[in-house]
């Protein structure tokens, strides 16, 4: 009976470990970069990364109560994206076009814990949409710079674009705050123009990708810091080899036990 109280004390203790506080953080953030236009066919169109474009917004992330999982993230941003198509390979003439847009990115947040807690080496993967809401142009001709609005239309430019980002960053926490310094990519899937089957002056394929450096803080909602536990499949295990070892320091004392009468 003794035995029995043992292993069962030792299980609850094993798997009440798992019993966590998850947190919501809520933050801001935001950064620059270059963008640069993946246009087909590529021998026809010599393109350029365009430095100085900007995003910014609000982040939302929720961290599981178990280690190695990582955490969640949404955010709603604005962000720009560019690109800058040369007259030609040796021509110094071009036209550039920036697009504002407003981009949600769906976020799975791995983190690796360090420095007792207060420091979060993290990789990002996602998904994101975005929506063009307006586009300024630079076109230079003969040394001569002109910049006006660019007027959208349906029929020729697409509003929506989705693709796939990546990133690499640390948090460094201090208290209820989080530091975060990270760099992202943004890899577009959709086209910024119609294809030329639709619109036959535009490229066959036109994505706008974005790489960029941000910095940003996140403040915690809950009143306890986020200190992860060792997954439910590693809890049972280590209570399995604990069952096991006292089932057999049992064995071994009742054999004793009957070796001295």
């Amino acid at each position: 009976m003794k035995m029995k109280r043992t292993i069962l004390l030792t299980l609850l203790a094993l798997m009440g470990a798992g019993v966590v506080q998850a947190q919501h953080y809520i933050g801001l953030r935001g950064g620059v970069g270059v963008g640069y236009g993946r246009f087909e066919p590529a021998s026809y169109y010599t393109m350029k990364w365009v430095p100085g474009v900007w995003s910014g917004g609000l982040q939302w992330k929720y961290y599981g109560p178990v280690r190695y999982v990582g955490a969640i993230g949404a955010e709603m941003e604005f962000l720009q994206r560019a690109y800058q198509q040369q007259a030609g390979l040796d021509s110094p003439d071009y036209v550039r076009r920036v697009y504002n847009t407003v981009n949600v990115p769906l976020i799975w947040h791995i983190h690796l814990n360090l420095a007792h807690n207060r420091l979060r080496v993290f990789l990002n993967a996602g998904i994101w949409a975005s929506y063009n809401i307006g586009a300024r142009q630079w076109t230079r001709v003969d040394g001569v710079v002109t910049e006006e609005p660019y007027k959208m239309l349906l029929v020729r430019d697409n509003p929506f674009n989705y693709g796939l980002l990546g990133g690499l960053g640390a948090n460094v926490i201090f208290g209820r705050w989080e530091l975060l310094v990270e760099a992202r990519y943004y890899f577009s899937y959709g086209d910024i123009l119609r294809n030329s089957a639709v619109y036959a002056s535009n490229p066959t394929r036109s994505p706008l990708d974005n790489i960029m450096l941000s910095l940003g803080f996140f403040y915690r909602l809950g009143d306890k810091p986020h200190e992860p536990e060792l997954p439910a499949w590693y809890l049972r295990r280590q209570a399995r080899k604990q069952t096991e070892r006292l089932q057999e320091a049992g064995a071994s004392a009742e054999t004793t036990n009957e070796s001295s009468k």
